[in-house]
């Protein structure tokens, strides 16, 4: 099954149409289409469909990584920064943050559990960045 196919099972995900654009072990790019429904009252991109664009991003980019070492993840911890009103389709992109990434795959060898950092970026139609954030994952060993 593909990512896109994961993203599609899961309602919530699919509901809010997000596509995969790019993606590597680490590193995603996903989009949000510019829909109405999608809006809040002032007619920009809705807090909750951005944060949604951002945190799928660095969840599969988390879920890349998680699945090289036979784990899953659990989200513990966001931090985000909404930095401008958001207008049309926006882009994400999730990537693993280099400095965790190491020490990540070093914890979850020696004690099967480990804390992993997901940077997400969020950009409007225009490239400007609308939202930054850090999202912060529990690496667990998938019982066989």
């Amino acid at each position: 099954m593909t990512t896109q196919e994961v993203l599609d099972e899961i309602a919530y995900v699919a509901w809010h149409d997000i596509r995969i654009i790019e993606e590597s072990v680490g590193k995603v790019a996903v989009s949000l289409p510019a829909r109405d429904d999608l809006l809040n009252y002032m007619g920009t991109g809705h807090a909750g469909a951005i944060f949604t664009l951002a945190e799928t991003a660095a969840g599969v980019a988390a879920d890349s990584i998680a699945q090289t070492l036979g784990a899953f993840i659990l989200l513990h911890q966001a931090t985000v920064k909404y930095t401008r009103r958001a207008q049309g389709e926006l882009t994400a992109t999730g990537k693993a943050i280099d400095a965790t990434l190491e020490n990540a795959r070093a914890a979850f060898a020696q004690n099967g559990r480990a804390d992993l950092s997901i940077g997400a970026v969020v950009h409007d139609a225009e490239g400007e960045p609308v939202f930054e954030g850090t999202f912060d994952y529990a690496l667990r060993a998938r019982k066989s």
